[in-house]
């Protein structure tokens, strides 16, 4: 991944963090250049690994998920072998958000999603109990989302 210092690109890149289902000519408009020119950059940031992905955010109640949890996870013991098999672990578990290898206390931060209390109770004793080399797990329900995804500050 290159280190973005056009201030073209800049621009592409605060204007999809904004709206990811831009057409080549709204970018185009917004960010000064010709719908052709607008869609080559943004395919070639892209392609370079600057924009990861583009997403949807689902609203989770609209799913019957109306529960999210952070959770710290430490390790008993920090074997690579432990670490590689709980991030394995994290990938392949859809009601994990996201996950974070962290430094300080815990070993990870985990955002969860679930039903309800119950239906999260039955995923801590699937999905941890089942894990070798956990030492600690500790909850915080999330009362509400004040802030989600912002975009990364784009110095234009």
């Amino acid at each position: 991944m290159k280190q973005v210092k056009d201030d073209i690109d800049r621009r592409i890149l605060a204007a999809v963090q904004e709206d990811a289902r831009l057409t080549a000519a709204q970018l185009g408009e917004q960010v000064g250049l010709s719908p052709t020119a607008a869609l080559k950059r943004l395919k070639k940031l892209r392609a370079d690994g600057t924009i990861k992905r583009d997403v949807a955010l689902v609203s989770a109640d609209a799913l019957g998920q109306s529960v999210q949890m952070i959770v710290a996870v430490s390790l008993a013991r920090e074997s690579s072998q432990i670490v590689d098999r709980f991030k394995r672990a994290i990938r392949e578990e859809p009601r994990i958000l996201d996950g974070f290898f962290v430094t300080g206390e815990m070993d990870f931060l985990l955002l969860i999603t679930a039903k309800n209390m119950a239906d999260y109770e039955e995923f801590t004793r699937d999905f941890f109990y089942n894990q070798h080399g956990i030492e600690t797990v500790k909850t915080s329900v999330i009362l509400s989302e004040v802030k989600r995804l912002g975009p990364i500050p784009i110095d234009l």
